[in-house]
């Protein structure tokens, strides 16, 4: 027995140095001094310290050492911050498991997201936040946000100052955690002694204007002599990041060119063309539609007047002709709109409290965590009521097209409890442990809106009050006179989302028997869980008043979740050539959701093989399972009115910048001057109860574990592969039209879920009339590829150099929406190397620790990716009239450097750093290829839109 534990010590570094790739140079300098003093108790005649059993993430069997047959990858806050990471959202996304896929942050002001506006969740493998499971010590805490999809951990709960260290597990971890933890885990180790109090100031500020961070925090520790509390406060500013202070968001071009490599964007003849705002297609507003004649009113260039209102004239939009270029006389571009938010401006305020004490032979943790959020929102949209237009010289209805305020106010209180009893049962091996935690968010979100019966809309009024001011006024056309109508019309109204989740969770961990190979291990356990969702929306949006957006129900419903599992891990062989030690590793588990009909259980085996002392290898092969989540299943169930303008891509396509709505209207007939008069169109959604079913997952790993004797090296590569089926999904009213006509292919499913009338109907001609979008299974989604980490270090005489890289390489990345490629609208299934979907992402860290310096160098690389062919772009033979068009489907590669040094003393330090250090910008598409914001792929999160950012840290103990 004790010759099989020292040996185990004897291989405790080599397992450290690959378990710890992130680590950097704190915990090694801490795990030197660990094996110094063993050294030196040894010399004086003293028996070593017998090393403490411990828990890896991904596991319930403490083991001695960190091996383990999961691949898991280790980050520290400290080394993170060496590199501008200085908030937890910023180190889990820039992760490389996490950096080749889309990740929801501030970044996506102004989209529609689950959690509502401002929440920052992580997504591994690009297979989304609900099926990534998020642990704080251990533990399962609960989502946090607003509206009726929470279902997600929100990132921005937990304040950076507490973080020590992430465990980041990268296959399937369900049969050891249960539900979510699909794609892996990330297990968010907090700080667990605080030996002087300590103040933190950081900041983050880009060259540029907009997106600056401020942080002040402080941590403070008492010992006990049975044990120890910490306690922590943080509050972090981020100051949005608006449309106009940088190049790249403030004007959105066409961007296309032709053979020659020249632009040929159509030119802007409209009254702002010659002005510092032409050229930009940033707002669709100052037009009057004719609802009858189908013509569209402008402002006149000239000032002159054809038609019955004063200034403006119809629109003689031209595609190029006889050499003459194609132009527009729309206007697409107002002054206020540079003020609206890329970046949410968002607040957030954290304390934190935690102890551990023992009490004769029980230990007790208990854990205490507070944040409130606050985001703010601030964006433009149309308004175009549909009016009585006889009063204005018009034969019948008009539609004029204003712009108005959209703004969101978001403040999220969150609470999290944990409490904690292990101890051991008599002089036995085996010991228990039993947890509970409860987490609460409550979320209002206030949006200000149109109230639809004040607005004498025709078709959606209900009180038929007639317009309450003059809509052809110039200075509501233009904007310039916004104010007033938001006066008249505009309504802010208040919803509350309130989640909370209980979870209790028992143990029993311990050695089964001994075989000659060494001890068997085991642990069991049960688990409770109880979810609940109450989302509120105000009366005012419960009743459909908000104009132009779909109303809400109430989304309420609770779960409750029972499970029993359990892990073996059996030493099958050791001492043998070639067969160091062999280990296989079981684990199970059997659940039972109350919202679905029948248990199910999911499983997992793994084996590590130490074939010599420097190489190793691991594999695991396994099943997940994920229950449709409270909003996916009572979401509350609504019937909306959406005007045509609002959901139907084909009205005016002829106009349109978008090759494939061009061609694909075309193809359906669709008149390209078809102006979408006519009623609006119904939107039926809500949750899936009944009729949505479980997903299901396989996960498969491999990989080698590198470290040889001779060098301070150590490196892994592993390969992964899951594949996920019956994802649940809601497709969404606007995203099913849109995508029957902006795919490549085209018809496809998503055009069976909605309705539209025949060109010879005798009322609305072409008009939508219903749209299907609550939520489905959806096919399947599979992610392969490999992961490569590596880490030198070295002593010289001028001091400490540390390098290590860590890299992820996809090769398969499908996604299928329906029964095949073509039915979800693509030509392949294949989405590996798209837009916002590298192949390949990593990053390299270099450090020299001199004395009290550590000077660190960091590179990050985003792999070349192309919506050509792959992410539903094809070539249009023209654009408005110029024949072979070349188009911008291309975001290129990019390498982003950070530079920064770190100055220690006895009381205080200070890190000063470079983040972006040669203000790489990010790529520039053209339209048509990829949702953008500005001229950049909007979803390509793996880019940086700050640019060359000036980071620090003080750090002040007393």
């Amino acid at each position: 027995m004790s010759t099989k534990r020292h040996k185990s010590l004897a291989r405790l570094p080599l397992a450290l140095a690959v378990m710890t790739s992130l680590y950097g140079p704190y915990l090694f300098a801490q795990q030197a001094d660990q094996d110094e003093t063993t050294e030196e108790s040894t010399q004086d005649g003293e028996q070593p310290k017998q090393l403490e059993k411990v828990t890896v993430t991904g596991s319930l069997i403490s083991r001695l050492g960190f091996d383990s047959v999961s691949p898991v990858q280790i980050i520290t806050a400290d080394t993170s911050a060496t590199l501008g990471q200085l908030d937890t959202t910023s180190i889990l996304q820039t992760s490389n498991v996490a950096a080749g896929s889309t990740q929801i942050s501030n970044q996506f002001s102004g989209f529609v997201v689950e959690g509502g506006n401002g929440v920052q969740t992580l997504s591994l493998r690009g297979l989304g936040a609900n099926r990534t499971l998020v642990l704080l010590d251990g533990r399962r805490p609960g989502p946090a946000g607003t509206r009726g999809q929470v279902g997600a951990f929100d990132l921005n709960v937990i304040p950076s100052v507490i973080l020590q260290r992430v465990e980041l597990l990268k296959d399937g971890g369900g049969s050891v955690y249960g539900s979510d933890a699909v794609a892996g885990v990330a297990n968010l180790i907090t700080r667990k002694s605080v030996d002087r109090t300590v103040v933190t100031f950081d900041t983050d500020l880009p060259e540029q204007s907009g997106g600056s961070n401020y942080s002040i925090a402080g941590a403070t520790g008492w010992d006990f002599d049975n044990g120890s509390v910490v306690a922590a406060f943080q509050w972090w500013d981020s100051e949005p990041l608006l449309r106009e202070d940088r190049d790249f968001l403030n004007c959105p071009q066409d961007l296309v060119r032709n053979a020659n490599g020249q632009i040929i964007d159509r030119v802007d003849r409209s009254i702002i063309g010659n002005t510092s705002l032409g050229g930009c297609n940033n707002l669709y507003a100052n037009t009057v539609i004719d609802a009858v004649t189908g013509l569209r009113y402008i402002p006149s260039p000239d000032g002159s007047t054809v038609g019955p209102i004063p200034g403006y004239r119809p629109r003689g939009n031209s595609n190029a002709i006889g050499g003459n270029p194609a132009f527009y006389q729309d206007v697409l571009n107002f002054d206020f709109v540079g003020s609206s938010h890329v970046f949410s401006g968002q607040e957030r305020a954290s304390l934190f409290s935690s102890a551990d004490f023992t009490f004769g032979d029980i230990n007790w943790t208990g854990q205490l965590l507070y944040t409130n959020r606050q985001t703010e929102s601030r964006q433009f949209r149309q308004f175009f009521p549909a009016i009585d237009g006889r009063p204005f010289g018009f034969t019948g209805v008009i539609q004029p097209i204003m712009p108005f305020k959209s703004d969101q106010n978001i403040d999220v209180d969150y609470w999290y409890f944990a409490s904690g009893f292990n101890g051991g049962f008599g002089d036995t091996s085996w010991g228990w442990r039993f947890d509970t935690t409860y987490s609460r968010s409550s979320g209002d979100y206030e949006v200000l809106a149109i109230n639809r019966d004040l607005t004498g809309d025709v078709q959606l009024d209900r009180n038929g009050g007639g317009i309450p001011i003059n809509y052809l006024s110039p200075a509501l056309l233009n904007g310039s006179g916004m104010q007033g109508l938001i006066d008249r019309i505009g309504q802010y109204h208040t919803g509350n989302t309130v989640y909370t989740q209980m979870v209790a969770n028992g143990t029993i961990n311990g050695d089964l028997f001994e075989t000659p190979a060494g001890i068997a291990g085991a642990a069991f356990g049960t688990e409770f869980r109880r979810i609940s969702i109450d989302d509120t929306p105000s009366a005012f949006e419960q009743s459909g008043s908000a104009w132009g957006q779909s109303g809400a129900q109430p989304t309420r419903g609770k779960d409750y979740i029972s499970e029993i599992f359990g892990e073996v891990e059996v030493p099958v062989l050791a001492g043998l050539p070639l067969v160091e030690q062999l280990t296989f590793n079981g684990s199970a588990r059997v659940f039972k959701y109350d919202t679905v009909a029948n248990s199910d259980s999911v499983w997992k085996v793994g084996m590590g093989w130490q074939i010599i002392p420097s190489l190793r290898l691991r594999a695991t092969n396994g099943t997940s399972y994920r229950a449709p989540g409270l909003y996916e299943l009572y979401l509350g169930n609504l019937t909306s009115f959406v005007g045509q303008l609002g959901i139907d891509p084909c009205i005016d396509w002829g106009n349109a910048t978008n090759p494939n709505i061009r061609t694909n209207c075309a193809a359906a007939g669709i008149p390209q001057n078809y102006t979408g008069a006519g009623s609006s169109a119904t939107i039926i959604t809500g949750g899936g109860l009944g009729v949505v079913k479980p997903e299901t997952s396989k996960s498969f790993t491999t990989g080698l574990v590198f470290t040889p004797e001779f060098a301070n090296v150590s490196a892994s590569l592993d390969y992964f592969e899951i594949e996920v089926r019956d994802q649940i999904s809601t497709l969404g009213g606007g995203a099913i039209v849109g995508s029957c006509y902006a795919l490549p292919v085209f018809p496809n499913e998503f055009c069976n879920l909605f309705t539209r009338n025949p060109g010879n109907a005798t009322v609305n001609p072409f008009n939508i009339t219903n749209v299907r979008a609550s939520y489905v299974n959806i096919n399947r989604q599979l992610v392969r590829g490999y992961d490569l980490n590596v880490r030198w270090d070295g002593d010289f005489s001028f001091g400490k150099v540390e390098v290590e890289s860590q890299f992820t390489y996809t090769m398969e990345d499908i996604e299928q929406l329906f029964s095949s490629a073509q039915a979800s609208g693509f030509n392949n299934n294949d989405r590996n190397t798209e837009i916002s979907r590298p192949a390949l992402v990593g990053s390299i860290r270099s450090a020299l620790v001199r004395g009290d310096y550590t000077y660190t160098w960091g590179m990050r690389y985003v792999d070349e990716t192309d919506n050509l062919g792959v992410g539903g772009f094809v070539t249009p033979a023209t654009y408005f009239g110029n024949a072979n068009p070349v188009y911008d489907s291309k975001a290129e590669a990019a390498i982003y450097h950070s530079f920064s040094v770190l100055y220690r003393q006895a009381d205080w330090d200070v890190l000063v750093g470079l983040d972006n250090a040669f203000d790489k910008k990010p790529p520039t598409v053209s339209t048509g290829t990829a949702t953008r914001f500005g001229n950049t792929p909007a979803f390509a999160t793996q880019y940086d839109w700050m640019g060359r950012s000036l980071f620090a840290r003080f750090n002040y103990r007393f």
